[in-house]
């Protein structure tokens, strides 16, 4: 996802906008299905323990959307971040995502990731002491949270800036490749995925940075062909049949990963077992996984330029605000866990339930949180 504003977006690129706004939501679905009883994966101390016969649901809607998400805003980081930098050069390129992105992730790590985390850890009884004596703990905190993602990008934007000072010339343009090269990169993803994984298996994150190096291999591939992307036009010129090959490879692959689940459940016993490691449930999973990415990258952005490449006033605001209603995610999902924790219902359903409003409150407070005088030039 490049942060850039909708209008540096072309307006036959509407659909990546409404893309975009479409992943950003369900970064925030993903987030409360492990407020709501998810075991896979914790957000801020909001961890359930396996064991329930809904686990599966859980783990499945983890698997698939994890698989392509990120991945995908990568990519489409990549692909703007080419023009971007050639309106811009490098100086002012950088700077310009210095202020947009090393700007709201300071001030999140240090006035709302690190208050909110020493909150929560005396509200549960984790931590008795001053906010300074929290501080001095630093294995209590990972003070840039869900805004890894923003830091990556920042990485990444210094990594581009470098390698166009070697190489100047713009890349050629090229033809989008054939299903057989496709297959093969994903395959080459998929290898590349489970070897990272012999080391650091998915749940392991870096400290304070919070990258979860077992998803890094797609994520820097993906950034690189959204800036080949850009320069061959792909997302223009990728036909609707080649979309509708790899949505139905998409489709086909969804009861695959069930049946490598209920496998892995019978023969290995242990959901542990496919974050990685050395057998054949990791790999499984990391082949699965690349494949399916892949897949659902072009099928989804093919159908999103076919059936979403519009813009009203709703869509606008919601693309213009995504941005910040990514950097300010983590409090309001917060909020709203705690205000409706007395409701009772099971937490599947509460989830289900949860899931729409604490989509629409993220995006309503960021439209809000932009109309203040100087916000947009920074969110």
């Amino acid at each position: 996802m490049s942060m850039q504003t909708s209008q540096e977006i072309k307006p036959r690129l509407f659909f990546a906008d409404n893309l975009r706004t479409f992943l950003i939501a369900l970064v925030f679905i993903v987030h409360l299905s492990i407020i709501y009883g998810s075991p896979v994966g914790s957000f801020y101390g909001f961890q359930a323990q396996a064991g329930t016969a809904v686990d599966a649901v859980y783990v499945i809607f983890a698997a698939i959307v994890q698989a392509f998400f990120m991945g995908l805003l990568f990519l489409l980081s990549g692909y703007f971040t080419v023009p971007s930098y050639d309106r811009k050069g490098s100086k002012q390129f950088l700077k310009d995502r210095l202020i947009r992105l090393g700007i709201p992730l300071l001030i999140f790590a240090l006035f709302i990731d690190l208050p909110i985390e020493y909150g929560l850890s005396v509200m549960r009884g984790w931590f008795h002491g001053s906010f300074i004596a929290f501080l001095s703990n630093p294995q209590f905190y990972a003070p840039v949270g869900p805004l890894w993602f923003i830091l990556a990008l920042l990485l990444f934007a210094v990594a581009y800036v470098g390698w166009r000072a070697l190489s100047p010339t713009p890349a050629k343009s090229r033809a989008f490749p054939r299903n057989s090269v496709i297959l093969a990169f994903a395959l080459l993803l998929g290898s590349a995925t489970f070897a990272i994984r012999l080391a650091f298996p998915v749940g392991w994150a870096a400290p304070w940075l919070n990258f979860q190096l077992a998803f890094f291999a797609q994520y820097f591939a993906l950034f690189i062909v959204g800036l080949i992307a850009f320069r061959s036009n792909w997302l223009l010129t990728v036909s609707n049949k080649t979309g509708r090959f790899w949505s139905k490879i998409a489709v086909a692959l969804a009861p695959v990963l069930v049946a490598i689940l209920v496998a892995g459940f019978v023969f290995g016993g242990s959901i542990s077992l496919f974050f990685g490691g050395l057998n054949w449930q990791a790999a499984a999973y990391a082949f699965w996984e690349q494949l399916f990415a892949v897949a659902v990258c072009i099928g989804l952005t093919v159908w999103f330029r076919e059936k979403v490449n519009f813009r009203n006033r709703f869509t606008k605001a919601l693309s213009d605000s995504s941005y910040t209603a990514y950097i300010l995610q983590v409090p309001l999902l917060i909020f709203l866990a705690l205000a409706l924790q007395g409701l009772s219902l099971p937490l599947l359903l509460k989830w289900i339930v949860v899931s729409p409003i604490g989509v629409a409150l993220c995006f309503a407070v960021a439209c809000l949180v932009r109309k203040i005088p100087k916000a947009n030039k920074v969110l």
